[in-house]
């Protein structure tokens, strides 16, 4: 915030304090106009998350203008830049913590220590961690490309495989804190048949849900992918969904199986009215918010729903993720298409980490051998 002060001189001395900065700026000016609107617009790039160059103070001895704030860094990034919303929330979470770091401080030991804190000081487990790794790696590497003079190198492009998982060491250390080491856990429910059959009994006269449901488990969408669905999306003459801005930050066309197009059709159909009353979109579990507390109350919600279903299914450990898993698993064994296809339609930039979703059933295998 930013207040102003008029000195007997006749000058003005607007005052700027902000978490962003590490101690209140001061600007003095002949008249107020001039102070309140430095002070608005500093205030309102402040509010973006930007902390404008000339703001920007050294620490330390050493340190010149050319060292940047990672925070400032990232909010460089992500206004610069269309970046997945699941990047945003975890570049939110790093920058507070990582306040009273610079890109002068970026050296492969920082790389190291950072990761390692986050073992033995956060007790993070290993997935999250390399999460955290991803969004900021990839905001460094844009400043490599952007801003040379900046960022020069990126160690964290530099740790080495495996860097995530706790070590004996970072073991002992989180133990005689009183916290317990994480480990890599691969989920690998799968749905069985007479589950599914289950579960279509209890969601019978529940329309939308079932709809919901069947779709979700034809089409490898995510959760989100689906309840946001806007009939704009949709093309069944030639059997595609489009998804704008995933999770990952890329588009991407979602072939239809037959059962999933014959569904949606009869679905569209019926519920034309109400699809028109909410503004074209598909389902009614979403008001159209695109704020992401709403969107991640709608996750909430219908993962509430889902659970107490699949409870009265009498069906034991399965989320409404593990139904991606499985239709991913389908795509594999119904289909004879190649990784880098079938990454295509799931929306996988990695195709690693696709083939451990792929964890075909022994069962499934086991019919090709002789």
């Amino acid at each position: 915030m930013s207040t102003i002060k008029q000195f007997p001189n006749g000058t003005f001395q607007v005052r700027i304090s902000s978490h962003l900065l590490d101690k209140p700026i001061y600007a003095t000016f002949s008249t107020r106009a001039q102070a309140e609107s430095h002070g608005l617009r500093i205030e309102g790039l402040l509010a973006q998350g930007i902390v404008p160059i000339e703001l920007i103070e050294p620490r330390e001895k050493g340190r010149d203008r050319n060292s940047w704030p990672i925070s400032h860094c990232i909010a460089e990034y992500l206004r610069n830049n269309s970046v997945p919303v699941f990047d945003i929330k975890l570049l939110d979470t790093i920058r507070p913590l990582l306040s009273s770091v610079s890109t002068n401080d970026l050296t492969p030991d920082w790389g190291e220590t950072w990761i390692r804190d986050m073992k033995r000081v956060e007790n993070l487990s290993p997935s999250t961690i390399r999460h955290r790794y991803g969004a900021l790696a990839r905001c460094l590497d844009w400043l490599m490309r952007k801003h040379p003079g900046i960022v020069a190198q990126n160690p964290l492009r530099q740790l080495k495989r495996g860097f995530s998982s706790y070590t004996e060491e970072d073991n002992k250390l989180v133990i005689a804190g009183g916290k317990k080491p994480k480990f890599d856990i691969e989920r690998d429910r799968h749905l069985g048949i007479d589950e599914e059959q289950r579960i279509l009994k209890i969601i019978e006269s529940m329309h939308d849900e079932r709809v919901f449901f069947i779709l979700a488990l034809e089409s490898a969408m995510r959760m989100r992918e689906c309840y946001t669905l806007e009939i704009s999306q949709i093309n069944l003459g030639k059997r595609t969904i489009y998804l704008d801005r995933t999770k990952n930050g890329d588009n991407r066309q979602v072939p239809l199986s037959s059962v999933a197009t014959s569904l949606l059709d009869d679905y569209l159909h019926r519920n034309a009215n109400q699809i028109k009353v909410r503004q074209g979109r598909i389902f009614p579990f979403w008001n159209g918010s695109k704020d992401e507390r709403e969107l991640d109350n709608t996750t909430r919600e219908l993962s509430r729903v889902f659970s107490k279903i699949f409870s009265d299914a009498e069906i034991v450990d399965l989320h409404f993720h593990d139904l991606r898993h499985e239709a991913i698993c389908r795509l594999y064994e119904k289909t004879t298409l190649p990784d880098v296809l079938i990454a295509k339609i799931t929306g996988h930039r990695n195709l690693n980490m696709l083939r451990r979703y792929a964890s075909l059933r022994g069962s499934d295998l086991a019919v090709h051998l002789w």
